[in-house]
């Protein structure tokens, strides 16, 4: 594979993308103005570099925040664990089989599976914006490189000190539900355990509280979340219409609402996922600060864990052979994106992250301190070189996938 890359993934580039989403248009609330803004900035910026490339404007109708998932499931197992303190045999099996199905929903909530509810829900509109940009020759293979145009809230449980205390926070939801559940049921006329459950109920309460405290902040401006792997798309974009794939059709997929409850990614997939099953689907975001991993290991709740298909490992690990000069690693990490959504399709996705190299999380998640400042333009630099390799790799390999 040739070390060199097309010129323009230049730095400049990269950086005025960053400006032009987290300075102009700024804070990009998940279905607001601003973030429809950002689509509309996506669109205007691929029909100057290419008027002929397909680019579809696929709707979306979203909530506004996780808080809308995780509030009433929260508050739901509260009540039915003080259903469940009655001393009537029934309202203890039936408030412990409702906080066992809470468990259940909840550990859907941190995989991004929709509600029930969602749809009763008042919801804003958004758009994907989805680019496909054809090869020289006929379309052999695929690649789907996916990144989010809106930002975060501001969070208290992403604070740097307590990021790691994330699963044992707002995670932790999925486990009271499901001890508090389990013991519910089987407490009995002696009423086992009733301390421990009155404590399990206080705690839904708290992460209730938690819930909506961790949405009250300001929306941040998302610099490195996620103006960083837009910027590295957009850039890629102008690199492939200068030097088109031999056989790769590259998909790049602009997504809504990632932040709130990943209505876009979800919208993506439903849409385009039985047809490009058979393709490499990358997600990218937060590629602008520390450096870089493909995640390993995903997930905020002790039992909602996801993991990338081993043919996009593979791939990953290819570059990282290919480029050791990027620095590409497997790493887990204590996210929630929208890979959860496309490996829940049997996708073959995987994700494209950056790490604080001293902490070890996501630098700037959700934090007011995530601008224009806080961008390593060197890391910035190598995220659009690695989409760059991807894509090489796929085009390149005499087959796919890497591995059966």
């Amino acid at each position: 594979m040739d070390p060199n890359s097309p010129k323009e993934l230049n730095v400049d580039a990269l950086m005025d993308t960053i400006r032009a989403l987290s300075v102009k248009i700024g804070p990009r609330r998940p279905a607001s103005p601003a973030e429809r803004d950002a689509a509309r900035y996506v669109h205007t910026t691929i029909r100057a570099l290419d008027p002929h490339w397909e680019v579809i404007n696929q709707p979306v109708r979203s909530m506004r925040g996780f808080r809308y998932r995780i509030l009433p499931l929260a508050l739901g197992n509260g009540f039915s664990l003080i259903w469940g303190l009655s001393k009537r045999r029934r309202n203890q099996v039936l408030g412990g089989l409702a906080s066992v199905g809470i468990s259940v929903l909840s550990r859907d909530a941190f995989l991004l599976r929709p509600a029930p509810w969602q749809e009763l829900l008042a919801r804003g509109e958004s758009q994907n914006v989805i680019v496909r940009i054809p090869p020289r020759g006929s379309v052999r293979r695929r690649v789907v490189f996916v990144a989010h145009l809106d930002s975060s809230h501001h969070r208290v449980t992403t604070e740097p000190r307590l990021v790691r205390y994330l699963p044992r926070t707002l995670g932790s939801v999925t486990l009271a539900a499901l001890v508090g559940g389990v013991l519910t049921a089987l407490s009995g006329r002696k009423q086992r355990w009733r301390t421990l459950r009155t404590l399990l109920a206080a705690l839904s309460f708290g992460e209730a509280a938690l819930a909506v405290a961790d949405e009250l902040g300001p929306t941040v401006a998302g610099a490195n979340g996620n103006a960083s792997g837009v910027a590295a798309l957009l850039s890629l974009a102008g690199a492939l219409h200068a030097h088109p794939t031999a056989s790769t059709e590259v998909v790049l997929a602009f997504t809504s609402s990632a932040t709130a409850v990943g209505t876009g990614a979800d919208l993506l997939a439903t849409a385009y996922g039985e047809e490009w099953a058979d393709a490499l689907w990358v997600e990218v975001s937060n590629v602008g600060a520390g450096e870089l991993c493909w995640v390993t290991q995903h997930g905020v709740s002790p039992y909602a864990h996801y993991y990338p298909a081993p043919e996009a490992i593979a791939v990953m690990e290819r570059a990282a052979d290919a480029r050791p000069d990027l620095g590409l690693m497997g790493k887990p990490m204590i996210t929630l994106d929208e890979v959860a959504i496309l490996r829940d399709r049997n996708l073959r996705a995987v994700a494209l992250s950056g790490y604080d190299r001293v902490t070890g999380f996501v630098p700037q998640w959700g934090q007011a301190s995530d601008t224009i400042h806080e961008i390593d333009p060197a890391t910035l630099e190598r995220a659009a070189h690695t989409v760059w390799t991807v894509t090489q790799v796929v085009d390149q390999a005499e087959n796919w996938p890497l591995i059966s």
